[in-house]
């Protein structure tokens, strides 16, 4: 076997193009203009990043480089994952492209464009960067510094931190897509916010959102999944009322016509600002995430969340531009917590009596100096289909299941306090 018929092997067997491949492919390859370089650019990532990479990666940015149309850069990866898995010398890349110094355009790709399918559909109007399944949000980190200091800073504003899911729309007048954080696609939420939406994209055409789906309980209290609310409905005793599914509008990334991923932070805070007040005065199921700009307002923001036992704030830099997934360096985006997050290890289920549960409390343990330390139990934030999905994996994996869990911090005998699950990490 060559090469060209690894990967054309390759290709028939690929999955879905991870979301961190394509946060490397914008951060770090087109940053650096290193797609642009055909085979070399490769060359020149792998020597720069490629310490240690595995196969499956190289294969990845083989797959991204094809599907962003740079099949000379794609064909230099595919030779390193050749050489990998075979142990075999490709043939030797020719020396126009293997010379890094040549800053010569690399040509797109003349195949035969790509054909929509479900798994890989395509909205004519937007950029490559944008299409459904393909976009790479901004994610904030934890902020280095504290709170007072974003607070005083004119260059950060705040958003109050939802407690949801990371959902980008694509809305066009015939259909909406709605993508997860992972770049997954999935399904609509609700019949009241397609609809809604449908409608917008009618009047003003195809626009692209950012933001987060939550879902409400009868009091008002934010909620990941519709199971979770409907369980404080129930336990609350409101059994009948239906949890009600919120999408938050952080940012607009396209709208008319432009891709606002260009411009700054603040102008596509202010799009969204406007495609959401359109939105929101179709069904109340629309929320514009307020923005904080000035001191007043920030520090009214922060006593705020605090007041409300809210999970705390985001800090965006108000020029910065769109960068893709976590920037460490240069800090565009933080966040501000009220709550502790923690990834433990599940060492244990504690017994039940209750028909249907197959368990009562997750008993975690802390990760310290390679050793498992227990810190307490978890009791809430998991739906049913979730606790069977943790008993499942437990069982399979004992000790070997890690899950990302919110606290309100610890106690005085290093015990979690007020601790609830948020997702499998």
């Amino acid at each position: 076997m060559d090469c060209t018929e690894y990967a054309e092997t390759k290709r028939k067997a690929a999955k879905k193009i991870s979301a961190d491949i394509r946060e490397r492919w914008n951060n770090r390859i087109v940053q650096r203009e290193l797609h642009l370089m055909g085979e070399a650019g490769a060359v020149q990532y792998l020597s720069d990043y490629g310490r240690g990479i595995g196969t499956a990666k190289v294969i990845g940015f083989a797959l991204c480089a094809e599907s962003e149309g740079y099949p000379e850069m794609a064909m230099g990866f595919w030779k390193r994952a050749f050489e990998l898995e075979t142990g075999e010398k490709p043939i030797a890349l020719n020396a126009q492209n293997n010379a890094t110094t040549d800053r010569a355009p690399g040509k797109k790709s003349t195949v035969t464009p790509k054909i929509e399918t479900l798994n890989n559909p395509i909205v004519a109007e937007l950029p490559p960067n944008l299409q459904p399944g393909r976009i790479v949000t901004m994610q904030p980190v934890d902020a280095p510094s504290e709170r007072s200091y974003y607070i005083e800073n004119p260059d950060y504003w705040g958003q109050p931190k939802r407690d949801g899911n990371r959902v980008v729309v694509i809305a066009t007048q015939d259909k909406v897509y709605y993508q997860s954080r992972s770049t997954n696609l999935r399904q609509q939420p609700s019949i009241a916010i397609e609809t809604a939406l449908i409608e917008t994209a009618a009047k003003i055409g195809t626009f692209v959102l950012d933001g987060e789906l939550y879902y409400k309980s009868h009091s008002g209290s934010e909620h990941r999944t519709g199971s979770q609310a409907a369980t404080v409905n129930i336990e609350s005793g409101f059994p009948t009322i239906q949890p009600s599914a919120i999408y938050a509008i952080f940012k607009c990334l396209f709208s008319k016509g432009n891709d606002l991923t260009q411009l700054p932070e603040s102008a596509r805070i202010t799009a969204g600002v406007e495609v959401g007040e359109m939105l929101a005065n179709l069904s109340p199921v629309f929320e514009i995430v307020p923005t904080s700009r000035t001191h007043a307002e920030k520090l009214l923001l922060a006593n705020q969340q605090e007041s409300e036992n809210r999970e705390g704030e985001v800090w965006v830099l108000h020029n910065c531009r769109y960068v893709g997934g976590k920037d460490v360096k240069k800090f565009p985006i933080v966040r501000t917590k009220y709550c502790q997050e923690l990834d433990l290890f599940i060492v244990g289920l504690t017994p039940t009596k209750v028909a249907g549960r197959p368990f009562s409390a997750i008993e975690v343990a802390q990760e310290i100096h390679g050793k498992l330390v227990p810190i307490g139990t978890v009791g809430t934030g998991f739906s049913g289909e979730e606790m069977q999905e943790i008993a499942r994996r437990y069982e399979v994996n004992p000790k070997s299941v890690k899950i990302k869990v919110r606290s309100q911090g610890l106690t005085e005998s290093g015990k979690l306090w007020h601790a609830r699950f948020l997702e499998f990490c």
